[in-house]
């Protein structure tokens, strides 16, 4: 065992010297936090509005307290507004002809704009995720993600859908675990990219075991090569014969055929993207 160890030390060394870097790299991104918050007229230090009495009292104290965390390393407001109640004469008053998909968007952005959300400045940057458990007349449930600011920036399309199908991945059996996804989540899109704000890929695992592999070949490969002792004719006696064969296509044939490829398709799980009709970023999902 120990000449086992003693054979292979450089490879454990190598493998602890990534284990620490890769180690030390999660620390500085934890460790990140934003300038200090110069919005001073916000009309309310709340953050989670449990309207729709989903949460215990217990759970709204955890995600505050996650809120508040999350708010200093991405400078952003974070608000989280549940609800359980029909949005369509609300929505309808201040936009008549709007969709029933966004309802909850003509809420969210009325009520982050009317608390003077934001981190910078009042409407500033920030993001606010309303989810309503009425189910309205077209028998369906929405979630809004209105986007202001900087977040508005890096919010796609894209990047709205995947949060929110996270949220819904657990929105009906643990609402608790649906809303820190969101909160986390947010954390993560807007930590993503410059000087110790970066995301660590999913592959440098696999890309330092195939490093750690090739370095082991390459360094013990000379050491290891034999001396060729052995030609063609060592174990012949005598003049060696040759026999010639060949071999004769008589015909050949060649056979195509094209593969039609489908396109690109297929369907969202509601509403998600961009505000249509709104003055914020943001999208949608239904349930």
């Amino acid at each position: 065992m120990k000449q086992y160890f003693r054979y292979f030390r450089w490879l454990f060394v190598l493998t602890g010297i990534m284990a620490f870097c890769y180690g030390g790299l999660c620390l500085l991104h934890s460790m990140r936090t934003a300038p200090e918050r110069t919005n001073k007229e916000g009309l309310t230090k709340e953050r989670v509005f449990d309207y729709g009495n989903v949460l215990s009292d217990e759970e709204e104290e955890e995600l505050t307290s996650l809120i508040a965390k999350r708010e200093k390393q991405t400078g952003c407001d974070i608000v989280l507004v549940t609800l359980n109640e029909s949005l369509k004469e609300y929505a309808r008053e201040k936009e008549a002809y709007v969709p029933y998909q966004e309802f909850v968007r003509v809420y969210a952005e009325e009520f982050y704009d009317s608390h003077a959300f934001g981190y910078d400045k009042p409407i500033g940057d920030g993001v606010l995720l309303v989810d309503n458990w009425f189910r309205e007349d077209d028998g369906k449930i929405y979630t809004w993600l209105t986007a202001v600011g900087k977040a508005e920036d890096k919010y796609t399309s894209a990047r709205t859908d995947h949060l929110l199908d996270e949220v819904y991945r657990y929105i009906e059996k643990d609402p608790y675990l649906a809303y820190k996804a969101y909160i986390n989540g947010f954390y993560h899109d807007m930590t993503g990219g410059g000087l110790f704000t970066f995301s660590l890929p999913d592959w440098l695992p696999a890309a330092a075991a195939f490093l750690s592999m090739v370095s082991f070949i390459v360094l013990h490969w000379g050491g290891k090569k034999g001396e060729k002792t052995v030609i063609p004719s060592t174990y012949i006696t005598g003049s060696p014969r040759i026999y010639k064969k060949e071999d004769v296509f008589i015909n050949k044939i060649v056979t195509r055929r094209h593969i039609q490829r489908s396109g690109s398709g297929g369907s969202g799980s509601g509403g998600g993207g961009r505000s249509h009709g709104g003055h914020h970023g943001g999208g949608g999902h239904s349930r």
